[in-house]
């Protein structure tokens, strides 16, 4: 991935609810900064696209846009962020433009000043649907940050903020693999003596205590395996609006802390668990001994651990609240 296309409002700073701007009070969301630099470590390159139909509603002006553009352009610099180049769309949807997303006017320009500039590298970031629509047109990725709006459009990632799009974008995604190459992936691991640990969940919204339940079911042997429940069997176990994030998110969330992953249709780890053949088998405490799996394990001669759930460390459950409150 090389390039990365950027909404304005809701994304690099707080939706105004469409009011004229206040350059200089303007701030970059938490984790912009954070996320970009990781990023531009990484050798990505930075485009601001943006719909601005308050001009045409004559709610403001396009010098007003640009002292906005300006404020956060230069807010970026002074965190060694570049922004290569900015586009917005000063129409309103009755002009019927061809450069309001998800129209993709604005693309063609960029690629006019900027050849290089091609879908297959590129990601668009944003908050609404018009700009998951936008990168869908162009044909390339697309993230969307988690807001209280309505989400139609299917996004390829979906993230809280720039850090954890960071996280999603320079995962290790070698190890996201096949249910069947996790399987032989093991078998290698096991011929060679080496201890095989899985454990398998949701990763909705990944957090802290994700992590730690992570962490310590790697200090069971050598190799960690992790299946991850698909959008399908989220959505049967934990209803409508499940999960959050989609696979592709959670997939890459957990390989930086596994040494493979794979998604699994079924609700339960039962059907793969013979094909994986792990030493050691971790679940969170609250499943107990008598798990769903326990006869599966037993039949394998795999030891079941169960790791305290930390409740200090969050939980999904707790975010979902959080910007429920917010919306």
């Amino acid at each position: 991935m090389k390039f990365l296309l950027i909404d304005f409002d809701g994304t690099l700073i707080e939706d105004n609810g469409g009011s004229a701007y206040d350059p200089a009070a303007l701030t970059l969301l938490p984790g912009v900064a954070e996320g970009l630099r990781r990023l531009r470590d990484a050798g990505l390159r930075f485009f601001i696209v943006s719909n601005q139909s308050k001009i045409a509603r004559g709610i403001t002006s396009e010098e007003n846009v640009r002292a906005a553009f300006d404020h956060i352009i230069h807010a970026l610099q002074e965190q060694g962020i570049t922004i290569v180049s900015e586009r917005w769309c000063p129409h309103c949807p009755e002009d019927n433009c061809n450069c309001r997303k998800p129209k993709i006017g604005m693309w063609k320009t960029l690629r006019m000043g900027f050849p290089e500039l091609t879908a297959h590298e590129t990601v668009m970031v944003g908050d609404q649907d018009k700009d998951v629509l936008f990168g869908q047109e162009i044909g390339c990725q697309t993230a969307r940050l988690l807001s209280p709006r309505p989400r139609i459009a299917a996004s390829t990632f979906v993230v809280r903020s720039f850090e954890e799009l960071a996280d999603i974008l320079l995962a290790p995604v070698e190890r996201v693999l096949s249910v069947t190459d996790a399987a032989i992936y093991a078998k290698k691991a096991r011929s060679d003596q080496m201890k095989v640990v899985t454990t398998n969940g949701a990763f909705d919204l990944f957090h802290a205590g994700h992590r730690f339940l992570l962490t310590e079911a790697r200090k069971q042997g050598d190799i960690l395996i992790v299946g991850v429940n698909s959008d399908a069997s989220v959505r049967r176990q934990k209803g409508k609006g499940r999960p959050m994030q989609n696979a592709a998110t959670r997939t890459r969330a957990v390989a930086r802390f596994a040494d493979a992953v794979f998604i699994f249709e079924e609700d339960d780890p039962r059907s793969w668990l013979p094909q994986i053949h792990p030493h050691v088998h971790i679940n969170a405490d609250t499943y107990g001994e008598q798990c769903v799996e326990r006869q599966v394990l037993d039949d394998l001669g795999t030891k079941l651990v169960l790791v305290p759930v930390q409740k200090n460390l969050g939980s999904t459950t707790e975010f979902l609240s959080s910007i429920s409150s917010a919306g």
